[in-house]
């Protein structure tokens, strides 16, 4: 009887881990389409009051944590809206993901404000209570650069 309880747990624990992941997978893979839409408010709905966001790389616009206010009050309006006015289009094309977290692997199509940019992305997502935690997205820094700010390659001596 004993090793029915144990196994019935393990059963139980299994499922409910499970079901976790598709949440948070699901949750991560609405995310992007509801904030880059016209309509980014509706994604504030997914994150937690704690919420975080980091673009990573060695740009300007690197390493900086943005609230949840800064995110959908300044990030996405007057950097990424600024930088890509007509959009972009995101597909992604893998996920990876646990209990806690999903990485969401992406390719981008746009026009930037410098004519095509077509980046590769991963964004890191953390989950607490139902909700999205943080964000942290990494893409090619250097074509950030230099498709987007126009920074031009210099050899090094």
């Amino acid at each position: 009887m004993k090793k029915f309880i144990y196994l019935f747990a393990l059963v139980i624990v299994v499922t409910a881990c499970s079901s976790n992941v598709d949440a948070n997978k699901k949750m991560a893979g609405e995310f992007l389409d509801l904030a880059l839409s016209a309509s980014p408010l509706d994604a504030q709905a997914l994150t937690h009051p704690d919420f975080t966001f980091t673009f990573m790389g060695n740009t300007e616009i690197s390493n900086i944590p943005y609230d949840r206010v800064e995110y959908f009050d300044y990030w996405l309006p007057e950097v990424v809206g600024k930088l890509l006015p007509t959009g972009i289009t995101l597909t992604t094309t893998d996920m990876i993901a646990d209990n806690d977290g999903v990485a969401v692997i992406m390719e981008g199509d746009a026009e930037g404000i410098n004519g095509e940019y077509d980046n590769k992305y991963v964004f890191v997502y953390k989950f607490k209570d139902g909700k999205i935690l943080s964000i942290v997205e990494y893409n090619s820094d250097l074509l950030v650069a230099t498709r987007l700010y126009k920074n031009k390659l210099v050899p090094s001596d």
